[in-house]
């Protein structure tokens, strides 16, 4: 499991689709689609059930999209944090 693989399932999520995922991370749809079915494979289960023009989370899939949003945002903030001790000298 990596940072990508939960970008671009929480971008499916909040999008509502897969297709709609990629347009919003500037990708094709099957990079994105392939980073789900592997991170899908990765935990052993499925998260998103897809239909013909949106998807739906699973009960895995809304436990992993609230663990995920953490993860994402701590990310954000320590690399915001480090930044701003790099530009002020401290580190």
């Amino acid at each position: 499991m990596d940072f990508r693989q939960l970008l671009y399932f929480v971008t499916a999520v909040e999008e509502g689709s897969i297709s709609a995922a990629a347009r919003k991370l500037f990708l094709s749809q099957p990079p994105v689609t392939a980073q789900i079915k592997a991170l899908e494979e990765e935990l052993g289960c499925t998260l998103l059930v897809r239909g013909a023009r949106a998807v739906r989370m699973t009960e895995e899939g809304r436990l992993l999209y609230d663990r995920a949003k953490a993860m994402l945002a701590l990310r954000e903030s320590a690399a915001e944090e480090i930044a701003g001790r790099v530009r002020s000298g401290g580190g």
